[in-house]
């Protein structure tokens, strides 16, 4: 495949971002323990820290804190390879839309954002895919001017937006917000929700082609086939463990969304040298840690979503995954909540 159809790299895009404003790879990778030749390399996996560092980098050295806005309306279609031929290709944004979803292994993506359709009304919500804490700004802002640039490049017009929820708080100056987005704003709100106009879902894609459509669709269920095949299985179960917090389905259940038998699982698994058990613990231990140190979630919430029914449970297996207590990973300002939480108990 020519090298211009490969999806680059999420980094690698935000590396072309700094670069035009002046600032080096080693610059924006610092503290991260990648270089170029590790974002070169197909079977890299790119760990939620090391994005967190790099975005925190970016804002360090630009020290612009509407930079998402920024970078966002710089994406283009060809920054997403094939997969950006096919959404170019398609008949309708509709159409684009759904290949975006269907093919998202292909982009890699700091941000969880699901759509819907109800009451007339088309949105998006925007969670948390990395644990970003306070760079969840940037994410959000990222995703909603980026969805604007890559539907209005599609289908030559302008793509509004109707409403923004997001869940913190306004900054001082508004400008930068009325200048790209133009609407409704409302901040310190439950869920980071974006409102688009259905009717644009039917807007006509300039460059449609049904043929050529189908060759990109074909060549992103190849990619999306061999991404798979390169994928240790335990990695492809952290990676939907991660994805979708507060859910730890069994190993017959896991196996299920898998298509395979759990006996097939399992052998698999033993060929990997791990066992389901471990990756739920580690799992368990990798999530627990960023939430303690990344979120204002106390410790009884942090159990809950880690399916534990009590904070001394929970508190008991941080204890024997770290050998250490859940304020060794808190902020000194949190500590004293984490200390009234586990004398409650």
């Amino acid at each position: 495949m020519s090298d211009h159809l490969k999806s680059p790299s999420r980094l690698s895009f935000y590396l072309d971002c700094m670069r035009s404003r002046g600032f080096t790879a080693e610059q924006v990778l610092a503290g991260t323990g990648l270089d170029l030749n590790r974002l070169q390399d197909p079977s890299r996996r790119i760990l939620p820290a090391q994005f967190r560092r790099t975005i925190q980098n970016m804002l360090d050295l630009t020290g612009d804190p509407y930079l998402g806005i920024a970078v966002g309306a710089e994406f283009k279609i060809s920054n997403l390879g094939i997969l950006g031929y096919a959404a170019l290709s398609s008949a309708t944004l509709k159409q684009s839309s759904e290949v975006f979803n269907k093919y998202g292994a292909l982009n890699d993506m700091i941000v969880h954002a699901v759509g819907h359709i109800q009451g007339g009304r088309w949105f998006f919500e925007v969670r948390d895919s990395y644990l970003l804490g306070d760079l969840m700004r940037f994410a959000v802002e990222e995703f909603i001017s980026r969805t604007m640039e890559l539907s209005s490049s599609l289908t030559n017009r302008p793509f509004p937006v109707l409403e923004l929820h997001v869940t913190y708080p306004a900054p001082a100056d508004l400008t930068p917000y009325m200048r790209r987005f133009n609407c409704p704003l409302y901040f310190s709100q439950p869920k980071n929700i974006v409102v688009f106009d259905i009717n644009r879902l039917q807007d006509p894609i300039s460059l449609a082609n049904e043929e050529v459509f189908k060759l990109c669709e074909r060549q992103c269920q190849l990619l999306v086939s061999q991404k798979e095949d390169r994928d240790l299985l335990s990695n492809r179960i952290r990676n939907y463990l991660v994805k979708n917090p507060g859910k730890f389905p069994s190993l017959e259940d896991m196996a299920e969304r898998l298509n395979m038998g759990s006996r097939t699982l399992r052998r698999w698994l033993v060929r990997e040298n791990v066992t389901y058990q471990q990756i739920l613990d580690d799992t368990r231990r990798e999530l627990a840690i960023q939430y303690l140190q990344y979120t204002s979630l106390t410790p009884k919430e942090i159990g809950f979503i880690l399916g534990y029914s009590s904070v001394s449970n929970f508190r008991r297996a941080f204890k024997s995954w770290t050998s250490k207590k859940l304020t060794d990973f808190r902020d000194n300002d949190n500590t004293e909540n984490v200390e009234d939480e586990v004398e409650e108990e």
